[in-house]
């Protein structure tokens, strides 16, 4: 009697055990967790990204938002391990409120029970503070104070310094690439007085003329180079000469581990030439165009600006196939918006002919002035 009585223990003692830490857990778990806490939140142009601490018991959390004092909606919830969110359904220059509630999940039952909500906290995208439109200024050749081009697209060098010096007087900052395509995606935001600066062609007066000016205020720029023409060596800079000469190997090795703001990216390597007077993003099919992305590769180039700006879909299927992050085409008066082809970007064109006070129109957006020779008739 004694031996089944302890078999009888032995088997039901583990069962009751069992039993009774459910019972507790289910008790336990019946209960709703603690408040959550230490709730904030931040703000860009794509998306408010919420961050809190950790709840003991949570096994997860119901996110709720009200628009302008609207009541609390529940908008997502997330896993026990994930103590963020990122909401990317707001309208902006809306004013939101968000709440978060920490939950637990009965194991017996299968019943959720919520804490209290959490504080709100208040949120806004407040698009009057960034930038919304961005002008990609485009530069091409440079001259020398005082000699005269026959180019309307040449700048002297001393225009180009009082303009880059209107820039850094008035606050405004200059972007990378990389930081312009941040912008581009939603990541990142930017002060309204935001700015990018390219040079088109990868003229070596650009390193000798405008490069200097960039760094002295400290500002970002971007040189498209054409391949073909980017040999080992860049020439000693003549004032003198009529003919184009371009930047080389050691100048962009050089400028790239010196001075990073200032970048090189493609203006393709052999497309900068009429084919039967016209030009080749007309004529090129999509394996030429792949078969002239392919001899640019040793530079390692992310980016592109059209030559002419003139693209086609061939030549955009070909660059986002290679894996191009963005490229640019060249519209004057049109500003950069998020709302752009990735493989269209915005530019403005800058011609050396312009004023100061035309210059300042631009860059505030306004491109179209009166005083502009070339703006369109009004």
């Amino acid at each position: 009697m004694k031996r089944h009585a302890k078999l009888f223990l032995a088997i039901t003692a583990p069962i009751v055990i069992v039993l009774f830490c459910l019972i507790i857990a289910g008790y336990r778990y019946g209960l709703a967790p603690d408040s959550v806490s230490n709730l904030s939140v931040s703000t860009c142009y794509a998306r408010m990204s919420l961050s809190w601490d950790s709840v003991p018991r949570a096994t997860s959390y119901h996110i709720y938002a009200s628009e302008n004092d609207s009541s609390p909606v529940l908008i997502g919830r997330t896993d026990k391990n994930d103590c963020s969110f990122n909401y990317n359904e707001y309208k902006h220059d809306e004013n939101y409120s968000f709440q978060i509630a920490a939950v637990a999940k009965n194991p017996l039952t299968g019943k959720e029970n919520e804490s209290v909500l959490s504080e709100p906290i208040q949120a806004k995208y407040d698009s009057s503070q960034y930038a919304q439109k961005i002008p990609i200024l485009t530069y091409h050749g440079l001259c020398p104070e005082g000699v005269e081009s026959k180019s309307s697209l040449t700048t002297p060098a001393d225009h180009f310094e009082e303009e880059m010096k209107y820039l850094h007087d008035n606050g405004y900052r200059t972007l990378t690439p990389d930081e312009f395509y941040n912008w581009y995606k939603g990541i990142e935001d930017f002060p309204t007085k935001t700015v990018m600066i390219t040079f088109d062609d990868g003229g070596y007066e650009v390193y000798y003329l405008a490069f200097p000016i960039i760094k002295k205020y400290n500002f970002a720029a971007t040189l498209f180079c054409i391949g073909n023409k980017t040999l080992e060596t860049t020439n000693a800079y003549d004032p003198t000469s009529r003919k184009n000469d371009y930047v080389g190997m050691d100048v962009i090795n050089k400028v790239r581990s010196e001075y990073p703001r200032f970048s090189f990216e493609s203006h393709t390597f052999d497309m900068h030439k009429r084919v039967d007077g016209k030009k080749p993003a007309a004529v090129f099919t999509y394996d030429q165009i792949m078969e002239d992305i392919s001899k640019n590769e040793r530079f390692g180039y992310s980016y592109l600006a059209y030559p002419w700006g003139k693209y086609s879909d061939p030549f955009k299927e070909a660059l986002k196939d290679s894996n191009y992050k963005m490229a640019f085409a060249y519209r004057p008066f049109y500003y950069a918006l998020r709302t752009d082809d990735i493989y269209a970007v915005n530019r403005i064109k800058i011609g050396g002919r312009i004023s100061l006070n035309t210059f300042a129109d631009i860059v505030q957006g306004n491109a179209v002035s009166k005083d502009n020779p070339e703006a369109p008739a009004q």
